[in-house]
């Protein structure tokens, strides 16, 4: 293959250790668990995520990095089973207790992450991991998911390689480096023999912009930090464009992977 010389998978490595967006830990999403529970019920990313998959109700299917439940709520509800892992032990807490709401019994949790041990899993017809692909090793990460699953994998990853609106980076005058984008994955697949088939799914994103404490709060969430004068110039800007103007924050993309295995 014409792509042999080229080492994506290191190249990966190499770009996610110099990105300013860094993976949070399982502190920063037990924090935010019980914020982000409701506004991931019902969801239109949902209903496209779903709709882009292909199951059947005897399905079993691992939901990796599953937070609050925002899709193994409603694929319990059309498959057998869903093994939901996330290694942040609050947000399986949420999980349990919206599927407890819903009635729904077929969903077992596993406190566990990309890093531990599988092998202890039931059979996984499907693996899924959507918005949750902060990895360290994206190659390590995909076969993981393609040595479980035994018909398909499915995940969601962002496009453009920022969590902020490029307009509000440089306004702030923030230094950043971008995160890998999501165009790694397909070829990190396509190396090692898997066809990939790509979607998009858009999304209104992750920086609140109704007041402007939500919006400079956001950002440092997004960046990690904001120096005084990063803060200062974020104030400015939701004064001169989100308020004034109402240019809110641009929506987000994700590119929908998927690839039989």
């Amino acid at each position: 293959m014409f792509l042999e010389p080229i080492d994506f998978a290191q190249m990966y490595i190499e770009h996610k250790k110099n990105t300013i967006f860094k993976g949070k830990n399982q502190k920063d999403w037990d924090a935010k668990s019980k914020e982000m529970a409701p506004s991931m019920q019902k969801s239109s990313y949902v209903d496209e995520f779903i709709s882009k998959m292909e199951i059947n109700s005897e399905d079993v299917i691992l939901d990796i990095g599953c937070g609050p439940g925002t899709l193994a709520i409603p694929l319990a509800k059309k498959v057998k089973q869903v093994i939901a892992i996330d290694f942040s032990k609050q947000m399986l807490e949420e999980l349990e207790k919206y599927a407890k709401d819903e009635g729904i019994t077929n969903i077992t949790t596993y406190h566990i992450g990309w890093e531990d041990d599988w092998s202890f899993l039931p059979h996984i017809d499907i693996a899924v991991a959507s918005r949750s692909m902060e990895v360290s090793d994206m190659q390590k990460a995909l076969f993981k998911m393609s040595y479980i699953a035994k018909k398909a994998c499915y995940l969601t990853y962002k496009v453009g390689g920022s969590y902020v609106d490029m307009d509000i980076v440089n306004y702030i005058q923030k230094p950043i480096v971008k995160k890998p984008d999501y165009w790694y994955i397909p070829l990190i697949l396509y190396t090692k023999g898997y066809l990939a088939s790509i979607a998009y799914i858009a999304t209104k994103g992750s920086i609140k912009s109704y007041t402007k404490e939500s919006f400079v709060s956001s950002l440092r969430w997004s960046f990690g930090s904001l120096s005084e004068d990063e803060e200062e110039k974020a104030k400015e800007y939701f004064d001169r464009f989100i308020e004034k103007e109402q240019k809110h924050p641009k929506p987000f993309k994700w590119a929908f992977i998927s690839w039989k295995v």
